[in-house]
C-alpha cells in the first residue's frame, strides 16, 4: 500500500461501510465526491500525486478481499491497471502510473496500454428504482433528492440482470431494451423525452413488437360491413393477435373516440374508420418508443381520387389515457388537441367517394378544416392540399370542397360555428339543405 490513494465517496447506500475498509488500509487518504468524470478526477489529482503510482478507488465497490500490495513489473511501468467486472471495463478500480497524463486522451481505450485485471467484487448498484407504464411514461420520472451520480433505474418490466454504468467520461442515459438508467444529473434536462438529454447509450434493442387493440369505428356507412370483413380477413390472414372490437353508431367524432378509448384493453388502440381499408403491408406492430412521452400516432393515408398522401381519414394510434382526458367541446380536431407525431407510413387507403353524400361529407368536413388552417397560420403544404381538393374531378368531392370553403368563409373563421361539422347531424342537415333530391344516411 505504498502509493497515494483517492477514494471518490458516491454517498451511495453502502457508502459508509466501503470506506470503513478503505480507512483500514489507507488512513491517509484523500476522500473526495464524484463530481463529472473518473477522467477528469484523474487528470485533476494525479499532478498532486508524490508516489509513482496513484489508486483511485470507489466507494461502490466492497474491497475486503482485494490485495492492495499488487507492484506492476517493470514492463508494466506505463500500463494503466483497471479492475474491473466482466459487464463493465470502465472501472470502477485504478491504478494511474505517474507518466498518464503524458498522453492526450478521452477514452479508456484511447490509453495506449491499458491492463484488465477482471476482479469479482460486491457491488452497491444503489439503483432509485422507477416502474412505468405506457399510461405514465415520462410524466412519471420523480424529482429525487440525491447525488448527481444516482442512477434510477427506470423500467417497465424488472430483471435481475445486473448493470454496471461506466463513470469514467460524462455521465450518460443506458437504454437496455425497454430499462433506462438514468444518472440523477440528466433529470433536469427531460422534458417531453429521454432524448432531451444528450448522452445516451444504446446497449441492447427490444425485439418484441407491440401488439395493441384495433378499434373499428362507423357510423352506418352503407360500406361499414364490407370494410370491417376487409379488416378481420387482414388480422386472420396474416395470423395477427390484435383484438378487434366494433364502435358503432356514436355521434360525432369526439364521442365515437371516447367510446373506443373506454372500451380498449391496451393503453394505445388503432382506431380504424370504416372508410379506411387496411394495406396489405400494415401489420399493426408499431412499437411504441418508450422514450418519448405520450402521443397520438397518425399514419399516413392515400387519397387515390387527390394524388395525395397525408394523415387525414387514416388510421390513428391512440393513447387512451389522452383520449379520455381531452375535452368534449370545443375541440376542431380530436387528434391534433393532444400531442401527436406523424408516421409517414401508408396504411390505408381512404374509401372517398362511394356515394355522393360520403364523398360530399368527407370533403366538407375537411376542406373546411383546411381552410380555417390556411387562415390563421398558413403553410405551403395546407395550401398544396387545399389545390388539390378544389381541384378535384370527383364531382361530389369537388361540390364538398366548395361548399367547405364558402361555409368556413361565412362563418368569418369563427372556429366554434366550424366546429359544428364534428357532428354527424349537422352534416346531414347541411347537405339536405343544399341538395334536398339526394340521399343520404
Amino acid at each position: 500500500m505504498a502509493f497515494d490513494c483517492v477514494i471518490i465517496d458516491f454517498k451511495n447506500k453502502n457508502s459508509s461501510k466501503n470506506l470503513s475498509i478503505l480507512s483500514k488500509g489507507f488512513p491517509h487518504a484523500r476522500i473526495i465526491p464524484f463530481v463529472s468524470s473518473y477522467f477528469d478526477i484523474a487528470k485533476s489529482v494525479l499532478a498532486n500525486s508524490q508516489t509513482e503510482y496513484t489508486w483511485l478507488l470507489s466507494s461502490k465497490v466492497d474491497y475486503s478481499n482485494f490485495d492492495f500490495n499488487y507492484i506492476p513489473e517493470q514492463h508494466q511501468a506505463k500500463q494503466l491497471h483497471v479492475w474491473n467486472n466482466k459487464n463493465q471495463k470502465e472501472g470502477d478500480t485504478f491504478l494511474f502510473p505517474k507518466c498518464f497524463l503524458d498522453q492526450s486522451i478521452r477514452f479508456l481505450r484511447d490509453y495506449e496500454d491499458v491492463n484488465y485485471h477482471e476482479y469479482d467484487a460486491q457491488y452497491d448498484f444503489d439503483f432509485y428504482d422507477v416502474n412505468y407504464n405506457l399510461s405514465n411514461v415520462i410524466d412519471n420520472i420523480p424529482t429525487v433528492q440525491s447525488a448527481n451520480a444516482s442512477y434510477i433505474r427506470y423500467y417497465e418490466t424488472l430483471d435481475d440482470k445486473e448493470f454496471y454504468p461506466s463513470y469514467w467520461e460524462d455521465l450518460k442515459i443506458y437504454k437496455d431494451k425497454n430499462t433506462f438508467y438514468i444518472p440523477r444529473k440528466a433529470l433536469d434536462s427531460i422534458k417531453t423525452q429521454i432524448y432531451d438529454y444528450p448522452l445516451l447509450y444504446v446497449v441492447d434493442q427490444l425485439d418484441k413488437k407491440d401488439c395493441f387493440d384495433i378499434a373499428f369505428i362507423s357510423n352506418g356507412e352503407p360500406f361499414e360491413e364490407t370494410n370491417f370483413k376487409i379488416l378481420k380477413d387482414h388480422l386472420e390472414k396474416n395470423n395477427l393477435s390484435n383484438r378487434l372490437y366494433w364502435i358503432k353508431g356514436v355521434d360525432g367524432r369526439t364521442k365515437a373516440y371516447k367510446k373506443a378509448a373506454e372500451t380498449s384493453d391496451t393503453e394505445y388502440f388503432y382506431a380504424v374508420f370504416a372508410k379506411s381499408m387496411v394495406k396489405d403491408t400494415f401489420m399493426f406492430d408499431y412499437t411504441v418508443d418508450r422514450g418519448l412521452s405520450k402521443r397520438h400516432r397518425i399514419f399516413h393515408a392515400r387519397l387515390n381520387e387527390l394524388d395525395l398522401e397525408y394523415g387525414t381519414f387514416n388510421i390513428d394510434l391512440y393513447s387512451k389515457s389522452l383520449c379520455l382526458h381531452t375535452p368534449d367541446d370545443n375541440i376542431l380536431d380530436f387528434t391534433l388537441s393532444q400531442p401527436h407525431e406523424v408516421v409517414p407510413i401508408v396504411a390505408s387507403e381512404s374509401l372517398l367517394a362511394p356515394d355522393n353524400y360520403t364523398a360530399w361529407k368527407n370533403a366538407f368536413r375537411e376542406v373546411s378544416k383546411l381552410v380555417l388552417w390556411q387562415n390563421k397560420k398558413p403553410t405551403v403544404e395546407t395550401r398544396h392540399r387545399l389545390k388539390k381538393w378544389l381541384q378535384t374531378n370527383n364531382e361530389w368531392l369537388l361540390k364538398g370542397s366548395q361548399d367547405g370553403k364558402q361555409f368556413t368563409e361565412e362563418c368569418e373563421y369563427d372556429e366554434e360555428k366550424i366546429l359544428q361539422t364534428y357532428t354527424w347531424d349537422f352534416c346531414r342537415e347541411k347537405f339536405k339543405s343544399l341538395y334536398p333530391t339526394e340521399t343520404v344516411y
